[in-house]
């Protein structure tokens, strides 16, 4: 069968295969890892495959069929979605099929969370959608399995909703190639935390944590830790070092490396990147319970320069509202270990949790300060379906948005999507901005940063979050910096 797996581009910049889903303030554009490992599963089964993420490209469905789509001539079209983008996403779906024809089908956490109100809106366009884990499900159905047989599949008979059952979570991870790297151009995805040319690798799957806002656990993965084996984690980095040219980075994009669960294996993993002597530097998500300066050492030793740390609130019990799991005391005990075994933090903060107020808010902004990190991210808590939080705003009446679309702004920038009986939509933006700039508008943050230059990699890599950081202020009309710096 001829498969085209497609990215669809929603907005200018607009980042699909991220946690968020918006134009994110850093302009970060991140490899489609999941897509890219469903495309080789097709590839291996003996399809032949026509890919390209056209978000990353910001090519618009018209270009791609006129130029690619309608030579390829595709048998199936399958199409990542989000939550913001989904009507452009079916909209996406009407222009390929009535120029190619055939089957199209939609996968990623919206439609997983939101089967049938997609299949609904598509009216008829889409032929069906994905839940969960998609890569089986999509090999059954391009090897002529019927629809109705495919598990994992919803679609429609008529007007009749139809859920088939569940596909199995993989178990053995190992049994998936390595992601289809080669159709892509690596010169496509930057973000300023991290060093140029980089990749994304996972390592795992499944989460036991229950944050209530993260949603690839509850939609998609699952909470059930499933990971490759450590062997095959270093073999793919040593493919990955192979087939892109001059790789300086690799981030493992699991939902976190370290959790308690896996630290035995994280050690392990540490020890097998020395033994064979892999020069690349690499990064990778942590949760703040990670405290064993030995282990924080060891990571260093293997190359790890840096990890994206989800701090999130500096109040505790906006911490044990979201389910969070962590402390604060264990926030400043691990920024001060991360220091001292030399491994800079990227550290994410949040505003929005359930009984925020300004004053929790600020707190958190004061704890981004006093932190030993490098850099950060500000962020209003977002509700997206399937989620435990979205439930809960909901529920409450907190939730604004009608229509999936206002789930970012018209500029396609991440905004705030509830309103909370001590904080507005306006006010948490508002929060956010302020965050941002206080953290960074801080002599002492910019030396930091300056310090912490150390190749050619680093600086093309601040220069693109600085124009990035400058870029979204001005572009929202906020350019005027003076009186938001605060206390230094």
């Amino acid at each position: 069968m001829r498969i085209a797996v497609l990215n669809p581009m929603f907005g200018k910049d607009f980042t699909k295969s991220a946690r968020w889903f918006a134009r994110s303030r850093g302009r970060v554009q991140r490899h489609p890892d999941y897509l890219a490992t469903a495309t080789a599963v097709l590839e291996e089964a003996g399809h032949e495959i026509f890919f390209m993420d056209c978000q990353a490209k910001n090519m618009p469905t018209p270009e791609v069929i006129e130029n690619h789509l309608k030579d390829f001539k595709p048998d199936m079209v399958v199409y990542q979605a989000t939550t913001p983008s989904i009507f452009a996403d079916i909209e996406a779906v009407r222009l390929c099929k009535e120029a190619v024809g055939g089957i199209h089908v939609l996968v990623g956490p919206h439609v997983s969370a939101e089967p049938e109100s997609t299949l609904r809106a598509s009216v008829g366009i889409v032929d069906a959608v994905t839940r969960h884990e998609y890569d089986y499900i999509l090999r059954d159905l391009a090897s002529g399995m019927d629809i109705k047989e495919v598990r994992g599949l919803s679609w429609l008979d008529g007007e009749q909703y139809v859920e088939n059952p569940d596909m199995p979570y993989i178990e053995d991870l190992d049994e998936l190639p390595y992601p289809a790297w080669h159709h892509l151009d690596m010169n496509d995805y930057m973000d300023g935390a991290k060093l140029f040319p980089f990749v994304t690798q996972i390592t795992a799957r499944g989460c036991r944590y229950r944050c209530s806002y993260c949603q690839i656990p509850q939609v998609m993965n699952g909470h059930s830790y499933r990971p490759h084996s450590v062997k095959r984690v270093v073999d793919e980095m040593e493919y990955n070092m192979k087939i892109i040219p001059g790789l300086k980075e690799i981030m493992f994009e699991d939902d976190t490396l370290t959790m308690r669960v896996a630290r035995d294996r994280l050690r392990e993993l540490c020890e097998e990147i020395i033994s064979r002597n892999l020069k690349i530097s690499w990064s990778a998500n942590a949760r703040v319970d990670l405290n064993d300066l030995d282990t924080l050492r060891l990571m260093k030793k293997s190359g790890c320069r840096m990890l994206c740390v989800g701090f999130e609130f500096g109040n505790q019990q906006i911490l044990n509202n979201v389910k969070k799991g962590t402390t604060v005391d264990q926030m400043y005990t691990f920024a001060e270990n991360a220091a001292k075994a030399k491994i800079r933090i990227h550290g994410c903060f949040m505003v929005g949790g359930p009984d925020e107020t300004r004053e929790t808010a600020l707190e958190t902004i004061k704890m981004s300060k006093e932190l030993a990190i490098d850099t950060a991210q500000f962020t209003a808590v977002v509700a997206y379906p399937g989620t435990s939080y979205y439930d809960w705003a909901e529920k409450t009446g907190a939730l604004i948005p009608k229509d999936w679309r206002e789930w970012v702004t018209e500029d396609f920038e991440q905004a705030s999507t509830v309103d909370l009986p001590t904080l507005s939509k306006e006010e948490l933006n508002e929060l956010v901005d302020l965050g941002l700039k206080q953290f960074y508008l801080r002599p002492a943050q910019m030396w930091r940063m300056f310090r912490n230059i150390s190749s050619w990699s680093d600086v093309k890599a601040k220069a693109h979050g600085l124009s990035s950081f400058v870029g979204y202020f001005r572009s929202n009309g906020k350019d005027n910096f003076v009186g938001f710096t605060g206390n230094n």
